[in-house]
């Protein structure tokens, strides 16, 4: 089982998940990388993640539907969208579909290690029940 410290970046692009995955690995995060919403939702039913990054521009459906099968099928999880637009619009588009935040990429390391620590901070990992002595 991998760790309660995980996420799932969602991505067909290569070069967009190494530098995320960069990001997410500095701030004491570990993280899978899939290319597909069906490969997505096959890894959420078997591990739990933290939140998820995913592309906007997937290559089995729109950013609306993504967003909301992603949300749902990690009980919630936080779902922050990667987009190589940088522009108002396409940050309003996410949310309204309801991302928690968005990423313009290449991400800039500073901006996306707060986004990915609000994210944290969301969905904190649960804590380990501490045995007490008998």
């Amino acid at each position: 089982m991998l760790s309660s410290r995980h996420v799932l970046i969602v991505s067909s692009d290569p070069l967009q998940c190494d530098k995320t995955a960069e990001i997410i690995h500095r701030i004491g995060l570990q993280c899978t990388i899939c290319g597909s919403l069906t490969d997505a939702r096959a890894l959420v039913e078997q591990q739990s993640f933290q939140f998820v990054l995913c592309n906007d521009d997937l290559p089995d459906c729109n950013l609306r539907t993504a967003v909301r099968v992603l949300t749902s099928s990690t009980g919630g999880a936080p779902v922050i969208v990667l987009s190589h637009l940088a522009d108002w619009d396409a940050y309003m588009r996410a949310l309204s579909a309801g991302a928690f935040d968005y990423i313009a990429c290449p991400p800039e390391p500073v901006e996306a290690e707060r986004i990915l620590r609000l994210a944290l901070e969301q969905n904190p990992p649960p804590r380990r029940a501490r045995r007490t002595a008998a």
